[in-house]
């Protein structure tokens, strides 16, 4: 049975196909464009974990400076611009002071099991 260490560092080598990194930094160009700064693009969910199946979402967190004052509204820009690439595409507004949040269950998912996608 493998420890949860190595569940991590399984999950953290996982590597995209050029095509879902082709999509991901398709988004967060259409992303600049739109005026949003873009800090960091972490990838969780089934990709990550990679068990990841061809009906898989493309679960990416986008973070930025400018999130964090209207979660609702956020999410549907991100969603409206993610399907102008891919319908996989489901992308998570987070700024960075809710990526530091220690008490945060979803932040510190993230941080541990997520995986920073390089994008500039």
């Amino acid at each position: 049975m493998k420890s949860e260490q190595e569940d991590v560092a399984m999950a953290k080598q996982t590597c995209l196909k050029k095509s879902e990194m082709g999509k991901i930094y398709k988004f967060v160009q259409l992303l600049k464009q739109q005026g949003v700064n873009v800090s960091k693009v972490i990838l969780f969910g089934s990709y990550a974990r990679g068990s990841m199946n061809p009906d898989s979402d493309i679960d990416i967190v986008i973070v930025s400076t400018q999130f964090g004052q209207d979660t609702a509204e956020e999410m549907m820009l991100l969603r409206k611009i993610a399907l102008k690439v891919d319908s996989h595409i489901e992308p998570v507004p987070l700024s960075t002071e809710d990526l530091n949040d220690n008490y945060s269950t979803f932040a510190q998912e993230i941080k541990r099991y997520g995986i920073d996608v390089a994008v500039t």
